[in-house]
């Protein structure tokens, strides 16, 4: 380390410099935590889903875990062991591995997984499903570039434009068309259904457009505070905690069955992102329901990883998406 001597004496401005990074870290042990009793209430709530469905949560939760002590170790390093040395502050040290590279890897792997339930849902939707996968591709292209040359310059300043661009459109522009699309899938699938179902792909639908437009807006603001602000760090913070609103929005996407299984029970409950987010839902047990069809009695009958919908995710001859009561005889 420098001595005191070499050091620039430290600028009135000093919080607008440093309070990028220090927000942007609080939130992500804060989304971390969140994202810890979601994996819990996943794990106790839905253990026979699927073996693929387990290992997507469990890695994902794994690779938060390690993206959070490198933010700490960095957090330390700016403001600890580096304390009052703006030599030491600017230098990226480790985060752009948990950053761009691991934001745009974390986006890149969930938005792939509802690029995969899009086509579930509907077979003739496969085109669509490739433009989102590919632009997801594109964006994934652009934070690894990013990272690695944030790494290899050894800055803060994230000056190469066209890879920031990448990164942060594509972010945007994949989670508008998938919220767009699950809309539109399930909207469709509810029509010339009774009143239950067409509840249920309401507080569906609800959740899909909250969750992806919280994404997309935190993407939006990066670009317009790396664009708009130029010679500053204010962008860094919204994406910091990029990653971790990824891993939560699959996570309360999954957990939300908990509510939709329960029908009629929970019609007065709606749930939402922000009820979701951050209060866990503890297993729960529902009673038969006599007005409605066969009521799941428990959430841990639930096999597939979905929101409730299993028969209308497997399509029918017309390749037009249906439901039916069966759908909710889980029992059988």
């Amino acid at each position: 380390m420098a001595s005191s001597a070499a050091l620039p004496p430290i600028p009135p401005t000093i919080g607008s410099i440093t309070a990028s990074q220090l927000v942007g870290s609080l939130l992500n042990f804060y989304l971390f935590g969140v994202l810890s009793v979601q994996v819990y209430v996943y794990h106790a709530c839905f253990p026979k889903d699927k073996a693929s469905i387990k290992y997507l949560v469990y890695l994902i939760f794994l690779f938060m875990a390690l993206s959070t002590c490198l933010n700490a170790a960095d957090a330390y390093f700016w403001y600890a062991s580096g304390f009052g040395n703006l030599i030491q502050f600017s230098k990226a040290h480790i985060s752009p591995f948990y950053t761009p590279i691991g934001g745009s890897i974390i986006a890149s792997v969930i938005q792939m997984f509802f690029c995969y339930r899009i086509w579930i849902i509907k077979k003739s939707a496969v085109y669509l499903s490739i433009a989102i996968a590919i632009i997801s591709l594109i964006q994934a292209i652009g934070g690894l570039g990013g990272g690695i040359k944030a790494y290899v310059a050894a800055n803060q300043d994230h000056d190469e434009l066209r890879t920031v661009l990448m990164w942060l459109i594509g972010d945007a522009c994949a989670d508008v068309m998938i919220a767009g699309a699950m809309t539109v899938l399930l909207t469709q699938a509810s029509r010339e259904n009774h009143r239950q179902t067409n509840d249920l792909v309401k507080r569906i639908v609800r959740l899909i457009i909250e969750t992806n437009a919280l994404s997309a807006s935190v993407a939006i603001i990066s670009l317009i505070l790396f664009a708009g602000v130029p010679g500053t760090n204010y962008f860094i913070c919204p994406t910091m905690i990029l990653p971790g609103i990824y891993a939560n929005t699959l996570l309360v996407t999954f957990n939300n069955r908990a509510f939709a299984a329960g029908g009629g029970n929970l019609t007065q409950q709606t749930p939402s992102f922000a009820d979701n987010y951050p209060r866990p839902i503890p297993p729960m047990t529902f009673a038969t329901n006599p007005t409605s069809v066969n009521i799941l009695r428990t959430t841990h009958k639930v096999s597939d990883a979905d929101i409730g919908l299993n028969r209308l995710e497997r399509g029918s001859s017309s390749d037009k998406p249906h439901y039916d009561d069966s759908t909710w005889n889980l029992n059988g």
